[in-house]
């Protein structure tokens, strides 16, 4: 996920990189459980970070072309590499020791990861650089992505920020990549996706800032942590139980598993999202149960 998105983060010279913290728990399909790979969820974010100016002005109604842009990455990647998704990518569960031990030491880590980044990179140079088509009316979801951000994650990043202060809007519009299971893949639910960031912003580190060592020691704390069944306030002690509670009470940690559908364009998931009393109750769910882990483990300086 790091990798990924940091690299287009500093391609498209950015200089905010907060998004890149907050997107720590995307890693390894959210938290090591093996839905969206962080390749894709990288690359959706830098998408949406490459073109974010577009949205921002309604009146150039790029809105559904911008998920496009997003479905089109994402197929992409499933046909080159058969799978979004992380467990079924990699052929291993990586939340266990066994299945991390196997994907170390086979070498997976390289033929699989390091390679697909490198592929992935270079297709998303071309997709940030192509501009985005546009034009025409301007509908409810051009303006609802220049107010707020997007239908799935936006609404629970916006609902925990107000519950505990760690957020931000600039972090809201850009999580529209995580919309319709990760732009539109149908993968890891938006929801759950946006609900992982504020735990990102709070115990997330940025790869560029801490160094190879500052980098690989909470990573291998935290999965420490997983596999001894530790609790402490740290990231993957947090959200990899919160990820095993969504998928016990949902069923699924993928969003085509629990509506039973994907969905073809931006205009098609806003018409879903809205009337849909599932995705309502598990975006009031994901922010409840969000911000009070984030109280059970923070002391507030706010």
């Amino acid at each position: 996920m790091q990798a990924t998105f940091s690299t287009l983060v500093g391609y498209l010279g950015a200089t905010d990189r907060t998004a890149v913290v907050a997107s720590c728990p995307l890693e390894g399909g959210g938290a090591s459980e093996g839905s969206t790979c962080g390749v894709v969820s990288g690359g959706c974010f830098a998408i949406v970070l490459a073109h974010l100016a577009d949205v921002l002005s309604p009146d150039l109604a790029k809105g559904d072309a911008l998920y496009g842009r997003l479905k089109e990455y994402t197929q992409w990647f499933e046909r080159e590499f058969g799978s979004t998704l992380c467990r079924e990518r990699c052929g291993v569960d990586v939340k266990e020791l066994a299945g991390f031990m196997n994907y170390l030491f086979t070498g997976k880590v390289v033929t699989r990861c390091v390679d697909h980044i490198g592929a992935a990179v270079s297709r998303l140079i071309e997709l940030v650089n192509r501009p985005l088509e546009g034009g025409g009316e301007v509908t409810d979801l051009d303006r609802r992505l220049a107010a707020s951000g997007g239908y799935c994650a936006a609404d629970v990043l916006r609902g925990v920020r107000s519950d505990t202060g760690y957020g931000s809007l600039y972090l809201e519009r850009l999580s529209l990549a995580l919309d319709g299971g990760v732009g539109l893949s149908g993968g890891l639910c938006g929801a759950l996706a946006g609900a992982l960031l504020p735990m990102g912003l709070i115990w997330g580190i940025d790869p560029r800032k801490e160094g190879v060592t500052g980098t690989v020691v909470p990573f291998l704390r935290g999965h420490a942590n997983l596999y001894l069944d530790r609790r402490e306030p740290e990231l993957w002690s947090v959200a990899n139980p919160f990820m095993r509670e969504f998928k016990a009470r949902y069923g699924s940690l993928e969003c085509r598993d629990i509506v039973g559908r994907r969905f073809a364009g931006g205009a098609e998931l806003a018409e879903f999202v809205e009337a849909s009393s599932t995705c309502s109750e598990i975006k009031d769910w994901c922010r409840e149960r969000a911000s009070g882990l984030i109280a059970d483990n923070t002391v507030f300086a706010r």
